[in-house]
């Protein structure tokens, strides 16, 4: 597979937390229990990212689960996310 347009840093990184944290959301999670479920999925993120420098053999696997999961959540994390804060035209 080619994943030459997929980056991984700490800006794709960021936006799939984002995906994430607006998927645990819909599934009703609200509150403070969701402030510590999405530090600890940034957190859990962050050390496979940077696994990635340490075991560069296993790269090429984590790139493929962060590219997964950045598809996955365009669909529903990301949208859901952008659609909650910008507003929709009105029509005239």
């Amino acid at each position: 597979m080619d994943f030459s347009n997929f980056v991984l840093n700490p800006v794709t990184l960021l936006a799939i937390v984002f995906g994430v944290v607006e998927f645990i959301k819909s599934l009703g999670v609200t509150g403070n229990p969701l402030r510590w479920i999405s530090l600890g999925v940034g957190v859990i993120l962050a050390l496979v990212f940077q696994s990635t420098t340490l075991f560069p053999a296993v790269s090429p696997y984590i790139e493929t689960v962060f590219f997964g999961l950045a598809v996955g959540l365009a669909a529903c994390g990301i949208f859901s996310f952008i659609n909650n804060r910008i507003p929709s035209k009105k029509e005239v």
